[in-house]
């Protein structure tokens, strides 16, 4: 009996990267995601490139659960494809009660790699995730300071970061985290008392931010005082006092920059 695929039409690259040798691949096919690896000797560059011309010529994708497919040619020119079962890494830094299908989230915006404003329950949020295998190392390190966050804080301490909703999962293993949505604008020269006093309490969270830019602080003006939140925990590391002083005297020349630098970008990963 033969074995059912995936109509073509049921098929979207979600994430691409491309490098002289290969193209990686995250590939929705219904409502199942896999990972597809292609020479570059095998299709010319433009469809490597565009998944419009791409998945037509993608070799049928067996309805199962399968993990990864190799593409490549045979001696002969003919085209040919190894899939594998094996399952893939996973964060395994789960401490909240809540998980949320990759899947089942509405798409509103891309800011950078990974990184995408969705709709929650009908309200707006941040998707962080691991397109690929070797970014889970980045998405366990933030998910665990998170974790820390939670524990540290007590009843009446300050707010230093948004909300860990959840943790983002794709046919079942953990990907990455759905965050609050922070409304307000980005810091300036003028906030440096506010974000100092921010990054400050942060430090009294025994942890060191790491990455300290402008973009990093929002600023909530409605409420007096201001209320400020860090993002971005991707470089945090447990507290020294010289990096907690580094940090700080640092912070008047980030709040300072104005070339963009760590702000956000526009991607072609979509969630």
């Amino acid at each position: 009996m033969e074995s059912r695929t995936v109509p073509k039409s049921e098929i979207e690259v979600l994430s691409q990267e491309i490098d002289e040798d290969f193209g990686t691949y995250r590939i929705r096919a219904g409502q199942r995601v896999h990972y597809v690896t292609i020479s570059t000797a095998v299709f010319d560059e433009d469809t490597m490139c565009q998944p419009r011309l791409l998945i037509p010529q993608l070799p049928d994708f067996p309805d199962e659960t399968w993990t990864t497919m190799e593409v490549r040619r045979k001696s002969d020119g003919s085209l040919t494809s190894d899939i594998s079962f094996e399952a893939l890494p996973a964060v395994k830094t789960v401490w909240h009660p809540t998980t949320i299908d990759v899947l089942s989230l509405e798409k509103v915006k891309r800011h950078r790699s990974g990184v995408h404003e969705v709709l929650f329950s009908g309200r707006p949020a941040i998707c962080k995730i691991a397109c690929f295998g070797w970014q889970i190392p980045r998405i366990e390190h933030e998910t665990y300071t998170y974790s820390a966050i939670e524990e540290y804080r007590e009843p009446g301490d300050p707010v230093v970061a948004p909300a860990f909703l959840g943790h983002v999962t794709e046919n079942g293993r953990v990907i990455g985290m759905l965050l609050e949505k922070m409304d307000g604008d980005f810091a300036s020269m003028d906030d440096l008392p506010a974000c100092r006093e921010a990054l400050e309490n942060v430090h009294r969270m025994n942890m060191i931010h790491g990455d300290v830019n402008r973009y990093n602080f929002i600023l909530d003006r409605s409420h007096e005082p201001v209320h400020v939140r860090l993002v971005d925990f991707e470089h945090a590391e447990p507290y020294e006092a010289s990096k907690a002083l580094e940090e700080l005297q640092s912070l008047s020349s980030e709040l300072a920059e104005t070339t963009g630098r760590g702000g956000l970008g526009v991607t072609v990963d979509r969630v």
